[in-house]
């Protein structure tokens, strides 16, 4: 057994030895049992203090293995680069930030929350830590990390519309700043687009693409007190009439989608006809039967 083998690990090897339970499941069950929440500070001290790890990594020839310390916060060897990474992404948070370790899988990852955010450390690579949709247990990677912070695959259609409008107006607010040069070259993108599909399938449609607009141009209303050249408040006017178009277009075919998944029919057996406008989630046929299917 390597000397800076894990207090996690050194129980895991026992109870393989112990019950013949394979490794993986062993270290997995006993990093469990040891979880705490630990200050940033706590597991930068030991990346830089802590001897480097001297096993074999099961996963890398040695010529490819990241350069290790033992974790006794992350349950096993970790990439020392990954830490100081991870440093840097939540340096806003201070040192005294509060972390728990959400999982780790044997030496090929590890995932860690910190202050509702959630990263994935690569074990067998020096440098990967990637920010995670913020649902515990998700592997994958939100739309825009800090924006929209969840996954395009299921949690982003999970979310209200209270939270899909907030993050529609943060990121269009973000756009507009990255086109301040050139207001009305700001669009909602594919992220944008995501937004949308998610609202279609809550029935908020309306109100996440007025804040996805109004985050991307600003106030409508505002247009000429915040534009005083003629030619510039009429490009904005053009880009938003022409983004609330393609927005429109988008939720269409979102609807569209989620309908021939369900053969055209609302869970009630009616058939399914309103236009995302009507602020109905795609899959039923008025707002009272999707009412009634929220309260059963």
């Amino acid at each position: 057994m390597p000397r800076n083998q894990s207090t996690a690990a050194q129980r895991a090897r026992a109870a393989q030895r112990e019950t013949g339970a394979k490794y993986t499941v062993a270290l997995r069950q006993a990093t469990a049992a040891s979880i705490s929440p630990f200050a940033l500070r706590e597991l930068l001290v030991e990346c830089t203090t802590s001897p480097a790890w001297t096993g074999d990594h099961p996963e890398v020839d040695a010529e490819w293995a990241p350069r290790m310390f033992d974790s006794a916060l992350l349950g096993g060897p970790v990439p020392h680069t990954s830490v100081l990474l991870l440093t840097g992404d939540l340096a806003a948070r201070g040192l005294a930030a509060e972390m728990t370790m959400e999982s780790r899988d044997d030496m090929r990852t590890v995932v860690v929350a910190c202050g509702g955010r959630r990263f994935e450390l690569l074990l067998s690579q020096d440098d990967w830590v990637a920010e995670l949709c913020l649902v515990p247990g998700c592997r994958h990677l939100p739309v825009v990390a800090g924006l929209i912070p969840y996954c395009e695959r299921r949690h982003l259609a999970e979310c209200s519309e209270m939270e899909l409008a907030k993050m529609a107006w943060a990121w269009g607010n973000d756009r507009r700043r990255e086109f301040k040069s050139t207001p009305a070259a700001a669009h909602a993108g594919d992220q944008g687009d995501a937004l949308i599909v998610a609202a279609v399938a809550q029935g908020a449609f309306s109100k996440v693409a007025a804040e996805l607009v109004e985050g991307c141009y600003g106030d409508p209303d505002l247009i000429d007190e915040v534009y005083l050249n003629d030619a510039e408040a009429t490009a904005i006017r053009h880009a938003i009439d022409n983004e609330h178009l393609l927005l429109k277009e988008r939720a269409r075919s979102a609807v569209a989608r989620i309908r021939k998944l369900a053969d055209g029919l609302c869970v009630c057996g009616a058939t399914l006809y309103l236009a995302p406008e009507a602020d109905v989630p795609a899959r039923y046929c008025s707002a009272q039967c999707a009412s009634s299917a929220a309260a059963s």
